[in-house]
């Protein structure tokens, strides 16, 4: 009996501290990094050499593998910055990071600063508006989220919220005139001095309106970007040329990862001030791509008994690549052109 004892005592002391082992935590050891961006927005890496007079406003979320599972799903921290000297981090080591950034160009400017839609502060709201629906404030640092679970929750996807530089009013926007650029940087292992460098796309498309030859009358032209109107304009006698309109996506991270384009229509009606058997109406299906101009003309025949709408697609910075001219047929003709246009 004695001897059983002396067992079940020793097995009882191993597993005590086997459970001891088992459930202690290594939060590992604090390592300072700072963050670089590249890609089609480039700034450099360099601490010592960052430019700090860019224009716009960067939304960061940084994420961890809490459970070392392989999963970079727990948020970590958070931040809204304007200077990119200050974007440094504070990170544990043994775990792994993902970085999801946004960047508003100009977003200063353009995006609405102050107490919105019942925040119970000032700040910018969406797309910087985090998950407590609370604006953010411009604080050029992280805020570390520990149990709270707080983060920039419309940097991925989202309207914005945008303001009138006339009234100083705020309204939302689902493809606002926002220059924005995202991009992420996954499974990053801290190291002392190193750099978490986030290539960022350009997650924007551009809408360009023309209507010309009006011979009588006025021709209306409506421009649609999945249901939401981006431009709705008549001309009569003069033709109307907008300018190079520049949208953001909603879902930047969609556009970020996977190259989507976004559906559009293009709705026109030409109304004769001769003779009602002239006037003509119809609708056509277009494609919004990332970072492509897409210019769409809109005629009318002289004789009033046709119309048509052409589109031409540019890459921007690139040639132009394709024209495409919706006939009133229904046919469409796809012309390459080896040489930029005029």
């Amino acid at each position: 009996m004695k001897k059983v004892t002396i067992v079940l005592f020793a097995v009882t002391v191993l597993w005590s501290c086997d459970k001891a082992v088992t459930n202690k935590v290594d939060y590992g050891t604090p390592i300072t990094i700072s963050l670089g961006i590249s890609g089609d927005f480039s700034v450099s890496s360099d601490p010592a050499t960052r430019a700090s007079t860019d224009e716009g406003i960067y939304g960061i979320n940084v994420y961890f593998d809490k459970e070392k599972d392989g999963n970079t799903n727990d948020i970590y921290a958070y931040g809204l910055f304007d200077n990119v000297e200050d974007m440094t981090i504070t990170l544990l080591s043994g775990y792994k990071y993902r970085f999801a950034c946004t960047f508003a160009k100009n977003g200063e400017h353009s995006l609405y600063y102050g107490q919105y839609d019942g925040n119970t502060y000032q700040g910018y709201a969406k797309p910087f508006q985090t998950n407590k629906a609370s604006s953010t404030q411009l604080g050029n640092s992280f805020v570390y989220s520990n149990s709270t679970g707080e983060y920039l929750s419309g940097i991925g996807n989202g309207d914005a919220v945008v303001c009138n530089l006339t009234t100083g009013a705020a309204y939302t926007q689902t493809y606002p005139r926002i220059h924005r650029y995202y991009g992420e940087l996954d499974s990053y292992t801290p190291v002392a001095g190193g750099v978490a460098t986030i290539l960022l796309k350009k997650t924007v498309y551009g809408m360009k309106l023309i209507i010309k030859g009006v011979p009588e009358g006025s021709l209306n032209a409506v421009v649609k970007a999945d249901g939401t109107s981006l431009l709705d304009r008549t001309a009569t006698s003069s033709d109307y040329v907008s300018g190079n309109d520049l949208h953001s996506y909603t879902n930047v991270y969609d556009c970020w990862k996977n190259e989507s384009t976004i559906p559009g229509t293009v709705t026109w009606s030409y109304t004769s001030s001769k003779f009602d058997q002239w006037n003509l109406s119809g609708s056509s299906n277009i494609t919004f791509k990332r970072n492509v101009l897409t210019t769409i003309t809109v005629s009318v025949t002289p004789d009033s008994a046709s119309a048509s709408v052409s589109l031409t697609e540019e890459e921007w910075n690139d040639d132009n690549i394709i024209n495409m001219g919706i006939n009133t047929d229904g046919l469409i003709d796809i012309i390459v052109n080896p040489e930029p246009e005029d």
